[in-house]
């Protein structure tokens, strides 16, 4: 019964997002087990390319079973089978209850002496077509005569209590339909009476199962056709991403591959499949990235980078690789444009002047976490993200856009009521994928409200008009189109609106309620809700902004673009920071100052009892994220504006570099330039215009020095820069 319990509070962490090969022999095999691939460099080639591996959850719209059978796998790893078994660095835990991720408790996730019920008690089967068998839905392999199974043990599988939060579970809520005939639960199921409840094990661990048929069933309420096939925002985010790429660098100076967390025969290989194909091929050098707005370490360290460096070691390569990361695509001009073509969208649905609430929304993830050992162990590091704060940054970023771009035409709340300015616990910021919220309710700085709390509270404080601004998410998904909506107690789109591409919707509630209310009802006092869509609609701006930010990936290699020439370069130390200036020539006073990290060793020292987490985002704890060469050069053809630039244009790099605690750029002014009507502003890839450089948290002022000639400001993203006569 424990299983239950447990896998019913539980969370299936990122189960629902979002090429030949099958399936990885590896993908299910202990990590030891793999043989070292023959790997040999291309003779022909000087010198390889750099390696581009982009990374994905790249779930399928659709049903694919190789998919959903590894993807909980994928998402729980493997176990440590020995100390020192090779290629286990990245294991968490301590043996003999280590394991590649550690996020649920380990006799749920790996058979334990003695607690083998937790591991396998029940089966979900369908009944056969002549009604003698019971036939396991996620192995067809293991089934069972109908006589041989004790009626007690069977229920139908809707009525089952062993299923994930976020999943529908069979029932379609829009017509009642029942996408579970004759599928059954064994197991468990305590039919008759008194607690004669007993286990059916099969062999299959029961959270395999559970999150196989919830799949099944979450799949047919989104798509009438089930087969398999990638999101088509997520083809177009592969094609543009890798042709920016290659028309920046050359198409034999960068290699672009993907890979998914989970593969899909014929659609998406797995991403250290890939990456020891990649070493077949010669290359060395390596990117490892993935399309999330936030960084986090969950994602970057253990679902992309650990799998790649674990299937690299099996190899016996991973010696010979320098990897370096890209880890998040949120806070650039270019992800901002996205934002404020979805946010703009909705907003245009309403009368200017119109009074309109907020919400951004972003992922979240389980935290702080625990440290303890043994079989009901669940020890991932969740203490020790980043994720809260690279989360809030990319709000605030997208903030000062939002009052920018549409302050002028709508009264914009982002504000709780009798609340301003950016503390986070004033703003209607809000986790989506937890029913509950995280955190400790008792001690605010601590706890982080979910979207359904939000909403409640602009309800009580008289809100007229919201909009919930999904961030987080490239494609309209079954996280954006479902899970959310299920765990936030949010209505679903129409079969219909979904076979059209339809994925925002309008509703009415009332304060107190969480039932939809007819708009038009004049009985009540009403907020209106709009949730909007993911990227699809600008799929390309979403690529063209990824690709730029690989691009300073690739250039942390010391590959810069064709036609880019540093004029300057020195390096940055993540602890200490460091400066970078143009002594000479049209660029002469340009200079990037990186400062010191002021909290050195945290959020890495953090445990579940003793950590911090952000509410003030002036005092960040992350400066630079790791070390890096920085340069300052000229930069690329930029086109018309109708500025009136008072400096030269200056590239710093790698490019869309991001920082959480700010750094400093310095621009020299023309000569006989009033400095203080001037105003620096950074180059938009995706408009190919100049946006300004907006406050940032923990930044000062503009800096001016007469003497000098210069401007100095505070940034949390490298680009291009230039100074221009600001418009009265």
């Amino acid at each position: 019964m424990m299983t239950l319990r447990l896998l019913l509070g539980m969370t299936l962490l990122g189960l629902g997002a979002c090429a030949t090969q099958p399936v990885s022999e590896t993908a299910n095999a202990s990590e030891d087990e793999a043989t070292p691939v023959a790997v040999v460099a291309d003779a022909e080639r000087s010198e390889p390319p750099i390696g581009v591996l982009i990374t994905d959850w790249a779930e399928p719209e659709g049903f694919d079973p190789t998919y959903r059978r590894l993807v909980s796998t994928r998402t729980y790893g493997v176990r440590t089978e020995f100390p020192g078994q090779p290629c286990t660095e990245n294991h968490v835990g301590e043996f003999p209850f280590a394991a590649t991720m550690g996020m649920l408790p380990f006799a749920l996730t790996f058979p334990v002496e003695g607690l083998e019920g937790m591991y396998d008690s029940i089966g979900f089967y369908r009944l056969s077509e002549d009604g003698g068998r019971y036939v396991s839905v996620f192995d067809p392999a293991v089934s069972y005569a109908v006589d041989a199974v004790p009626a007690d043990l069977v229920m139908p599988a809707v009525e089952s209590t062993s299923r994930p939060q976020r999943s529908l579970w069979g029932i379609d809520p829009r017509n009642g339909t029942n996408y579970f005939e004759r599928l059954y639960q064994i197991g468990l199921a305590s039919r008759g009476p008194g607690p004669n409840a007993r286990a059916f094990p099969n062999g299959l661990r029961d959270v395999d199962e559970i999150v196989f048929v919830s799949g099944l069933s979450d799949m047919h309420v989104l798509y009438s056709d089930l087969k398999p096939k990638l999101a088509h925002a997520m083809e177009t985010i592969m094609n543009g991403t890798a042709g920016t790429l290659q028309d920046l660098f050359g198409p034999d100076r960068v290699d672009v591959r993907f890979g998914g967390y989970a593969p899909t025969p014929g659609l998406m290989e797995l991403e250290e499949d890939v990456a020891v194909a990649m070493a077949k091929d010669g290359i060395r050098r390596l990117i490892v990235t993935r399309e999330t707005t936030d960084n986090n370490n969950y994602a970057n360290n253990f679902m992309s980078r650990g799998y790649i460096e674990a299937g690299l070691c099996r190899a016996g390569v991973l010696d010979e690789f320098q990897i370096k990361q890209v880890r998040q695509v949120g806070r650039t001009p270019e992800y901002n444009t996205a934002l404020m073509h979805n946010l703009g969208k909705h907003l245009g649905r309403l009368a200017e002047g119109s009074d309109v609430t907020v919400i951004y929304t972003t992922y979240g993830l389980p935290w702080p976490g625990s440290d303890a050992t043994g079989p009901f162990s669940a020890p991932h590091p969740w203490a020790k993200e980043v994720f809260h704060e690279n989360a809030y940054n990319n709000y605030l970023s997208f903030k000062r856009y939002a009052e920018a771009r549409f302050g002028h035409k709508y009264r914009l709340n982002f504000n709780y009521q009798g609340s301003d300015g950016d503390a986070r616990l004033d703003n209607y910021f809000a986790y989506a994928m937890y029913r509950a919220p995280i955190g400790n309710p008792d001690v605010p700085e601590d706890y982080f409200p979910t979207l359904r709390e939000n909403l409640d509270r602009a309800k009580a404080e008289g809100r007229g008009e919201v909009i919930v601004l999904l961030s987080h998410w490239y494609d309209n998904n079954r996280d954006t189109l479902l899970a959310i909506r299920v765990l936030q107690g949010l209505p679903l789109n129409s079969r219909r609106d979904l076979g059209h591409g339809k994925y925002w919707l309008e509703w009415c509630e009332a304060s107190g309620s969480a039932e939809f209310v007819p708009c038009d009802d004049e009985e009540q006092i009403l907020t209106r809700i709009q949730y909007t869509e993911a990227f699809d609609a600008v799929a390309d701006t979403f690529a063209l902004g990824y690709a730029h930010r690989i691009r300073g990936g690739v250039e942390r290699f010391g590959l810069l673009p064709r036609g880019v020439e540093a004029l300057a370069s020195a390096p940055i130390s993540q602890l200490t920071g460091g400066s970078v200036r143009v002594t000479d020539g049209a660029l002469a006073g340009a200079a990037l100052t990186v400062h010191p990290d002021k909290y050195p060793g945290q959020p890495e020292s953090f445990t579940p009892q003793q950590f911090r987490t952000i509410n003030d985002a002036d005092d960040n704890l992350v400066g630079a994220w790791d070390d890096f060469d920085a340069y300052i050069a000229r930069p690329l053809t930029l086109g018309e504006t109708d500025l009136t630039a008072a400096s030269e244009p200056a590239l710093f790099g790698p490019y869309r570099t991001l920082f959480n605690q700010p750094a400093t750029v310095t621009l020299r002014a023309r000569a006989g330039a009033n400095l203080a009507r001037l105003r620096p502003y950074i180059f938009n890839e995706a408009t190919r215009g100049w946006d300004p450089v907006y406050r940032v948290p923990g930044g000062r002022g503009l800096r001016l020095d007469p003497r000098a000639g210069t401007v100095s400001f505070d940034v949390q993203v490298l680009g291009t820069f230039m100074l221009a006569v600001e418009s009265t």
